[in-house]
């Protein structure tokens, strides 16, 4: 797969987000934004850490394993 998208076959491929496994290629829906902070005065570690990642923290994604969301077995 990487060779391929290094390849001038894959021209018109951008901005795609791709998975393999085994020999089962699979293609990604894109991300968009869902929740969006902003301090006027920007960002440090500490004010992220206080204010951004709690304010974030109810529209994390949980961390999943692809058998948790792939329920059928590499082809």
């Amino acid at each position: 797969m990487v060779v391929y998208l290094g390849s001038e076959a894959a021209n018109e491929v951008t901005g795609q987000i791709f998975s393999v496994r085994a020999n089962e290629i699979m293609l990604f829906s894109q991300p968009r934004p869902i929740r969006s902070v902003h301090l006027s005065e920007g960002w440090t570690p500490e004010s992220i850490a206080e204010i951004a990642a709690p304010a974030m923290k109810n529209s994390f994604f949980a961390l999943e394993r692809s058998p948790d969301v792939i329920n059928w077995d590499p082809i």
